[in-house]
């Protein structure tokens, strides 16, 4: 009798573990793969290939990628969820698979982002500085004379208060250096920290004023031989605090500014690098889930709601 029902039991856990497989994780897993490559594909086209929707760095890395998590998981995953149930949070269990999914699906995607502007394009060689104008939609170049004029070096010194309560403040300050053989072309470096937003007027100015002097050092001490390629800014907030030292200098361009700033090792190793994060994260983030999907109990009364439909 003791064997029957256990049984019995073995069954039905079996009967449970298929229908929360079929009908909530598979078609999470299958969805976000879906979403993940549907948008890369999308960016691919749009803004690698055909250069037509040119938005910035925070849009496609950070923004899209949100709302893509929150529309898989609110609105196309909705009615799967509600199908599970957790004892101690009862009716608010779809809250709590919302968010773990939300955020087990956003950073895949984000990353996915760092992956294709690293894999989508090569290191261009040119003989010439002025040559990067021939290539408008490559992204990384290298060559020989890397010849600046620090004596025409710009800045441009910013802020931008963070968290809930505005409790930091992070600070930036830009230096664009133009090169020798092209005014229109400046080699781009910038620093940044977080300090206290709630600290007395006088200590923070102290800070600020440590910042930028620790930071001027560290420009004045930095090499552009070092740098093995060199990376075209597209348009991001990083290069509008460039331009923006550019333009506060007052000097006259016939082109608009090209940005370059330095880079070290290889763009295949950068490449493998965000590869593998992205899986890292991707495998992470669907454990996760699976595990908690397995780790709660279905809702009868809202499962044959949801075979009815």
């Amino acid at each position: 009798m003791a064997h029957h029902k256990s049984s019995d039991k073995r069954r039905l856990d079996l009967e449970v573990f298929k229908l929360k497989m079929r009908y909530i994780f598979l078609p999470f897993l299958g969805f976000s793969i879906g979403a993940i490559l549907f948008y890369n594909i999308i960016r691919w086209m749009l803004d690698i290939c055909l250069g037509i929707w040119p938005l910035k760095d925070t849009v496609w890395n950070l923004i899209i990628p949100i709302i893509i998590s929150v529309i898989l998981v609110l609105v196309i995953m909705r009615t799967r969820i509600r199908l599970l149930r957790f004892e101690l949070f009862d009716d608010n269990s779809a809250n709590v698979f919302y968010l773990v999914m939300i955020l087990a699906l956003f950073p895949p995607i984000s990353i996915s982002q760092a992956y294709l502007y690293e894999a989508a394009y090569d290191i261009i060689d040119i003989s010439n500085i002025s040559d990067i104008k021939l290539y408008p939609k490559q992204k990384y170049f290298q060559f020989d004379n890397k010849s600046i004029e620090k004596q025409g070096v710009v800045s441009y010194f910013n802020t931008r208060e963070m968290g809930k309560s505005r409790q930091e403040l992070k600070i930036y300050l830009y230096f664009a250096t133009p090169f020798y053989r092209d005014k229109d072309i400046w080699w781009g470096q910038a620093f940044t920290k977080v300090i206290d937003n709630d600290l007395e007027e006088k200590e923070k100015v102290q800070q600020i004023e440590n910042f930028k002097k620790i930071s001027r050092q560290q420009y004045a001490n930095e090499e552009i031989s070092a740098a093995d390629y060199f990376e075209k800014l597209q348009n991001s907030d990083t290069k509008h605090g460039y331009l923006e030292a550019i333009r506060l200098s007052g000097q006259q361009h016939i082109n608009d500014p090209i940005i370059l700033v330095s880079q070290l090792g290889t763009l295949n190793e950068k490449a493998y690098k965000e590869l593998a994060k992205f899986f890292r994260f991707f495998i992470i983030g669907m454990f996760i889930c699976l595990l908690l999907v397995l780790k709660a109990t279905i809702d009868k009364k809202a499962f044959q709601q949801f075979k009815v439909r």
